[in-house]
């Protein structure tokens, strides 16, 4: 008995523990060969397991759907395992199952992606299954209705959870229809509607190709066993030609105004407040990420312990910056109760201002960049978070050596580094707040803000 309870006579609960080193993380080497058809392939050695990724990134996404059919890109991804010239839906399902692999394809704004996870010793199977889905698919038309009423019903579902609601609207009030980022990678109602079988071959026939394509390869096997079996499989895939890089418009300045979608009764508001920020190969990715983590990016920000903690406004409200290709928007949401929702919104434009006027403590700035730092080598335990590594590094023209070099780039973040990216990215005066919220309850409040008349919206972000 005595022994057991030795170490808590030792432990003194008045000091807090001291911190440990932060563990070391040594990445392996990215090896890097092409197919005969041009198609660029990245090899991430790991043998501690017998499991294999195999990971597609095509530089295509939501924002490249053609003009008033937001949606094509999502639903091309989600069609490609429906079919190819030898295997119906049914047929590959029951492939994926026999191996006991993993297969998904998605679309997002700037890119769309596709992954296969496999044994090693099935690895010729899930190739030859992975490059047939990916070369060969045929869009079969009963399988393009199915999915494309599951989308219609899914949008029509969605329309029900108010912090979809919220966040859709809010990238439409501050990108404007015209941009990409305003539209849901996943369409709407009515551009959904009118997407044909067509206009899904003519997406995929104009951007699935090796030449705008990587394939990322992470696990138990080796660079002149991944070869053999990628050139037999995939090296006759042809595709899309080389397409000239996309310009993307610039947003215009954020609105400065308060929008409000209504929904009668509801006893809780989602409110968001932001602008367009930053590119994720932006050389403030680093201050940017450390200064947010202090304002609203972990449980002990200072957003959060104002709302919750002080307030009791919220159970959590948060901010963060979405990087993408073109300046994503930096933005802080939360649910909030309703009949506190002019106050919430009032105390988080004031965090923000805080923020933007002051920067952060030195304090502060030591405790975000360990946090950080210290939860870095949580993101290489899998092959699959290697593999989402990679593609970040394809994705968003990163440097090779990018992650080898992560905990220096924040340990030399400064908090002159801090102030400077919070006066160029988090005016309040600047950004727009989007509200959904009973409206009767809640517009008072939120015309007290000081920014005009409230204008309301309807669920898809358009004024009523």
């Amino acid at each position: 008995m005595t022994a057991l309870n030795a170490p808590s006579r030792l432990l003194d609960r008045t000091r807090r523990p001291p911190l440990e080193p932060l563990p070391r993380v040594t990445l392996p080497p990215v090896q890097k060969r092409e197919l005969s058809n041009g198609l660029p392939i990245r090899l991430v050695e790991q043998h501690s397991n017998p499991q294999v990724v195999i990971s597609i990134v095509l530089q295509s996404g939501g924002a490249v759907d053609p003009r008033g059919k937001s949606g094509t890109a999502a639903l091309t991804a989600e069609l490609l395992d429906a079919g190819t010239g030898s295997r119906d839906a049914l047929g590959i399902s029951e492939s994926v199952e026999f191996i006991g692999a993993s297969l998904s394809f998605r679309a997002g704004a700037d890119a769309t992606f596709g992954s296969l996870l496999t044994l090693n010793r099935h690895l010729g199977e899930g190739i030859a299954l992975f490059a047939d889905i990916l070369a060969n698919p045929i869009f079969p038309l009963r399988e393009f209705e199915r999915l494309k009423a599951h989308r219609l019903t899914s949008l029509v579902e969605q329309k029900d959870r108010a912090a979809t609601v919220a966040s859709n609207a809010f990238m439409r009030v501050i990108y404007g229809e015209e941009h990409p980022y305003g539209m849901d990678p996943s369409g709407t109602e009515e551009s959904v509607s009118g997407l044909t079988r067509d206009d899904v071959c003519g997406f995929y026939a104009e951007h699935y190709g090796p030449s705008n394509a990587t394939l990322i390869v992470v696990g138990d096997t080796t660079m002149a066993d991944i070869i053999s079996l990628l050139e037999r499989q995939l090296g006759h895939w042809k595709g899309a030609p080389r397409r000239a890089a996309i310009t993307i418009p610039p947003p215009q300045a954020a609105p400065r105004r308060v929008y409000l979608i209504d929904r009668p009764g509801a006893p809780q508001s989602e409110i968001r407040i932001g602008s367009p920020a930053l590119a994720r190969n932006s050389p403030d990715y680093f201050p940017a990420t450390v200064m947010n983590r202090v304002l609203g990016g972990q449980f002990s920000s200072r957003i959060n312990m104002n709302l919750r903690e002080k307030r009791g406004l919220t159970y959590g409200a948060r901010s963060a910056f979405i990087f993408l290709k073109q300046p994503g928007p930096f933005m802080v949401a939360g649910g909030f109760t309703g009949s506190g929702t002019g106050e919430a919104a009032e105390q988080l434009l004031l965090e923000i201002g805080a923020m933007h006027r002051e920067g952060v403590t030195d304090q502060e700035l030591e405790f975000s960049r360990m946090g950080l730092s210290g939860g870095f080598a949580l993101s290489f335990e899998t092959p699959f978070q290697v593999a989402g590594a990679l593609q970040n590094i394809v994705l968003y023209g990163l440097p090779d050596d990018y992650y080898e070099r992560y905990i220096q780039s924040l340990a030399s973040v400064t908090s002159g580094d801090v102030m400077r990216v919070a006066r160029a990215t988090l005016d309040p005066d600047a950004m727009a707040i989007l509200v959904v919220a009973d409206a009767a309850g809640t517009k008072g409040g939120l015309e007290s803000l000081g920014r005009g008349e409230v204008i309301m919206l309807d669920t898809g972000g358009a004024p009523r």
